[in-house]
């Protein structure tokens, strides 16, 4: 596979495996390698290299049948555009797939929203001219789609009576596609999991802040023992090291082993590890279930916090940024309580100010997301620009030994460059989900973004609303907004279609249609809020997904959690 470094920014993802500088003094050399690898870990990373290659070995055998298919109906027009959207449809966590000419031409893609591309002359991207000089499986590199975000193709040949046509590809966004692997892993294991190309990119962290990083380049590298670490991985296919950096937390530096092998399939390679500390071999973030009960007045204790941060952005004003994250980051300081602390960010994701977790400070987390794949620091900061407000998402809680927990967040700006939050975590609500339930919830989403494209936006509304029909299935019914906040599908609330619902608020002040009008318009994910249960006709958690449906609509659905909250 050619080897071709690019520069970065994506969307990722949660715990980190290569420390930071700030872990070590700096030309201390603390690292052990060469060592012989615990075989619980040796058993673990084989497992989850089997696991990664068996969705890749999925998507191989799509991409085989679709480009048999394409070598019957030629590579053009309604026929082969009807193959790629069925490929499309089956892959859980695909963005779109193209037919691809010899000379490195787009002749169809999928879904819809990219029949724009269908003409375009791709041959200035070295993956594409790759695929077609090789002629066999590839799993690319990670690199710039033109859909417009990073990604990795995964493409097949084309062959038609024994002459090559093209080739066709699924498109993945590695940090959506491992993290359905990874996520239930790390769950049972309580392990870690980095996945690096040959040329030191990091292509997926359980940490968001080393996804997108290259780790024999990156200044956050630049140690003699992090040099050490970064050229051990790259340069033996296999091993197993010992070395000091901050926890999965960020709260302590401690003693961390890593045991590494290559995953060499489709021309690509690339380096796979687990990692744990030598002191806590098993610390899963899983929700345990705590029995804590929900505070009398919940509304009460959010006013309370939302005092607290508008007050806290005012202090922030009258001092300047350092003068106040000083004070925010000190734990005997008046902004750090027994029940509420003030974090800040700048609008690039930065972290200002984490009083209880402090390795964090100075570091960039914009690819964060959290336990259900919610990417958290872009809705904080899409929040901070709309002007602030309330929003949910599951967070470790470092007062209940980090358990991933759900948490209401009010989040204010303190002016266009940053902004500050606090948050209530609601133990007793039930927040964090199986990955086969939020499968099941993208594919009926994208199974209804495939009925519009078929019927029609018009057509397709009306059967949403129809409560014969299983796009309306109880909890599991579809919804649709128009991008101006327009009600298009609500089948058990008809009094509503039509409505504007622009500013609307949950019962807990989350504006979920603006929410779920930027995510879609960012190409779709995920989005939490306190709605009515159509089954039990309660107000309950719920984790939305939504997709863009054209140009100018979203669709989406819903996982209601099954916990009552009340106002």
């Amino acid at each position: 596979m050619k080897l071709i470094p690019f520069i970065l920014l994506l969307i990722g993802v949660l715990v980190f495996f290569i420390p930071p500088g700030l872990a070590l003094q700096t030309g201390t050399d603390t690292t052990i390698s060469n060592l012989t690898p615990p075989a619980d870990m040796s058993a673990a990373l084989e497992k989850i290299t089997d696991e990664i290659s068996d969705e890749f070995n999925v998507i191989r055998e799509k991409n085989r049948i679709s480009a048999e298919e394409l070598a019957k109906t030629g590579i053009t027009g309604p026929d082969a555009t009807a193959v790629l959207d069925t490929k499309v449809d089956a892959i859980t966590y695909s963005y779109s797939s193209f037919a691809i000419s010899p000379d490195n031409v787009v002749t169809a893609a999928a879904p819809s929203r990219y029949n724009h591309l269908v003409g375009t002359d791709l041959g200035y991207q070295p993956e594409t001219q790759f695929a077609n000089e090789l002629r066999v499986p590839i799993i690319s590199n990670l690199f710039h789609l033109v859909e417009g975000f990073y990604g990795i193709s995964v493409s097949y040949p084309i062959f038609s009576e024994n002459v090559y046509v093209g080739y066709t590809d699924i498109t993945i966004r590695p940090e959506e596609f491992f993290r359905m692997v990874v996520a239930p892993f790390t769950e049972q294991t309580g392990y870690e999991v980095f996945i690096i190309q040959l040329d030191g990119l990091t292509i997926y962290e359980t940490n968001e802040i080393e996804t997108g990083i290259n780790i024999l380049t990156d200044p956050l590298y630049n140690s003699t023992e992090m040099h050490n670490v970064a050229r051990n991985v790259i340069e033996n296919p296999d091993g197993t090291i010992q070395y000091t950096f901050w926890n999965q937390f960020w709260d302590r530096q401690v003693l961390r082993e890593a045991v590494w092998t290559t995953l060499a399939i489709d021309e690509q390679e690339w380096r796979v590890g687990v990692v744990r500390n030598v002191d806590d071999i098993h610390s899963p973030l899983s929700n345990s279930g705590n029995d804590t009960l929900p505070p009398d007045n919940l509304n009460k204790s959010i006013a309370e916090m939302t005092t607290f941060v508008q007050e806290a952005a005012a202090y922030a004003r009258d001092v300047g940024q350092e003068t106040a994250c000083e004070t925010f980051n000190n734990i005997s300081g008046p902004y750090v309580t027994s029940d509420l602390y003030i974090f800040a960010y700048d609008m690039n994701g930065t972290t200002l100010a984490l009083p209880h977790q402090k390795g964090l400070l100075g570091k960039n987390r914009i690819g964060l997301t959290d336990v259900n794949g919610f990417p958290t620091m872009r809705a904080l900061i899409d929040a901070a620009k709309r002007g602030g407000g309330h929003m949910y998402f599951v967070y470790p809680n470092q007062a209940n030994d980090f358990m991933n927990q759900l948490k209401i967040f009010r989040i204010e700006p303190v002016d266009s460059e940053w902004f500050v939050c606090s948050g209530i975590f609601l133990p007793w609500v039930t927040a964090e989900l199986s990955q086969s339930e939020i499968n099941t919830l993208i594919l009926r989403v994208k199974n209804a973004v495939s009925h519009a494209e078929k019927v029609g936006k018009k057509q397709a509304i009306m059967d949403f609303n129809d409560l014969s029909k299983p796009f309306a299935n109880g909890g599991e019914y579809i919804f649709a907004y128009g991008y101006d906040g327009t009600t298009l599908a609500l089948p058990h609330q008809q009094d509503i279609i039509g409505q504007n619902r622009m500013n609307f608020t949950d019962i807990y002040g989350s504006r979920v249609t603006e929410q779920e009008i930027q995510m879609a318009m960012n190409g779709g994910g995920f989005i939490y809020v306190v709605y009515n249960n159509p089954d039990t006709e309660n107000n309950e958690l719920k984790l939305c997904y939504v997709l863009p449906a054209g140009d100018d609509w979203l669709v989406g659905s819903g996982i209601y959690t099954g916990t009552g909250l009340s106002a």
